[in-house]
């Protein structure tokens, strides 16, 4: 009897957990799930003689020249303009101080990216020059519950003709994409957020744990490739058969172990895949 008492709420307690971590299952990830994504373009110096800025359209052009996948990034200007680029500030990139959201449109295009002849596009500019050649992996750069840019982009995705999926490190990003483009693949990228003080707080550990996928169901989990152990991923893989793309693999050996711990596909760069 005692042994009953005991067993009861673990299997309560088990089957809580369960439902917590749970993701999604959609058919239309099998198409995705082993793509080469070029990390914001293909940019660099990795396949031309001639400098490409992370997320240009000039990056972008030469991922599409050589069939590769395209992972980019969203964010939305003062005047609610959807824009591709990566960080939260334009420092690193342009040279000039300030967020991205604190800038108009026009005062973007003003600016250089890396000192090359690219400026910040727009995420139509960039639909546009891809044009469904090569499938897209658009990340959502939500924070702090501000579901702006989900909500922009998601209006925009919803006339693209080509194939795409969402990602975002932020499982509360989905509702709109999922409103206004039935279907499309989401997935959640995760990190071991502990090796960085910034991200101890108890909402990056519960992210960390996928105890929010309840909230978004995934249809597959972005993760960083050094930390392919880290719990519960292995279980999750296993129990739902959830596909893992691991980021960000920087060799063809990287990538080769990436394979050989799961993950059926990657974001790239600083080489060439094969």
């Amino acid at each position: 009897m005692l042994a009953l008492y005991i067993s009861i709420p673990i299997v309560v307690i088990l089957g809580i957990w369960l439902f917590l971590i749970a993701p999604g299952k959609n058919k239309r990830m099998d198409r995705f799930k082993t793509v080469k994504y070029a990390h914001r373009g293909l940019h660099g110096t990795v396949d031309a003689d001639t400098f490409a800025a992370e997320n240009s359209l000039t990056a972008f052009a030469r991922a599409v020249d050589h069939g590769f996948g395209i992972e980019l990034d969203v964010h939305v200007t003062s005047d609610g303009e959807v824009v591709v680029f990566h960080d939260n500030t334009l420092d690193r990139v342009t040279g000039v101080s300030g967020s991205v959201k604190d800038f108009t449109l026009d005062e973007l295009r003003k600016l250089s990216l890396s000192g090359t002849e690219d400026a910040i596009p727009t995420l139509r500019e960039v639909l546009d020059l891809v044009d469904g050649k090569v499938p897209l992996l658009v990340e959502l750069k939500e924070s702090n519950f501000n579901h702006a840019i989900s909500e922009k982009t998601a209006e925009i995705l919803k006339d693209y003709k080509g194939e795409f999926i969402v990602e975002s490190f932020s499982p509360f990003a989905f509702g709109a994409i999922k409103e206004k483009n039935p279907g499309v693949p989401c997935g959640f990228l995760v990190h071991k957020y502990t090796e960085n003080k910034k991200y101890r707080a108890i909402k990056y550990r519960l992210m960390q744990r996928f105890l929010f996928n309840f909230v978004a169901r995934p249809s597959f989990i972005a993760m960083d490739h050094k930390n392919p152990k880290l719990f519960p991923i292995g279980l999750i893989k296993k129990l739902f058969g959830t596909p893992l793309i691991a980021w960000t693999v920087r060799s063809k050996e990287e990538e080769a172990t990436a394979y050989q711990n799961g993950f059926s596909g990657v974001i790239f760069e600083g080489y060439l895949p094969e």
